[in-house]
């Protein structure tokens, strides 16, 4: 063998070889790109079923939020009818002259004060002062007024603990 073939049978050699590193290594290159493919499917497949929880939770807390508020609505509701009918009651009772509205006064003996001895000096003492009709229906006005707001801040309380919980309020 002559030393040009000599080198061409090295070169080929050596090309030959190159060719079967480089295939080797292109099929690393696969097995390694096709389990990173495989945990990466399996990262998605975990996120999801975390999500799928996570949205099954909330879900469930919407609907028993929703029910929780729902049943102070109607306690609500019902106790302002109750107030509601009670103040109608004591109208119609006012208004047939079988009850009134009265203030009742009393003396009430302050530490450190003159005492009962004093009592007539202001002319009140312990009584009771029936209202006319007219500041009867105002008070029983006022009445349906505080019964109303009672209701409402009753019902916007319950509603604002359903936020707190929920972790919608306080968050700035």
């Amino acid at each position: 063998m002559t030393g040009r073939v000599k080198t061409i049978v090295a070169a080929l050699v050596l090309a030959g070889a190159f060719a079967a590193g480089w295939v080797a290594q292109g099929w690393r290159a696969d097995a390694a790109l096709a389990q990173l493919r495989q945990d990466h499917a399996g990262v998605l497949a975990d996120i999801a079923t975390k999500t799928r929880a996570a949205a099954d939770a909330v879900r469930a807390y919407e609907r028993q939020a929703g029910l929780a508020l729902a049943a102070a609505d109607k306690k609500s509701t019902e106790d302002l009818n109750n107030a509601k009918a009670e103040t109608q009651r004591l109208r119609d009772c006012v208004r047939a002259g079988t009850c009134g509205v009265r203030i009742v006064t009393r003396y009430v003996d302050q530490p450190g004060g003159a005492g009962p001895a004093d009592a007539a000096a202001g002319g009140v003492g312990d009584d009771a002062i029936t209202l006319d009709a007219g500041v009867s229906e105002r008070v029983l006005d006022l009445r349906d007024a505080i019964a109303e707001d009672a209701a409402k801040l009753g019902y916007l309380r319950q509603y604002a603990g359903q936020c707190e919980r929920g972790g919608v309020m306080g968050q700035e």
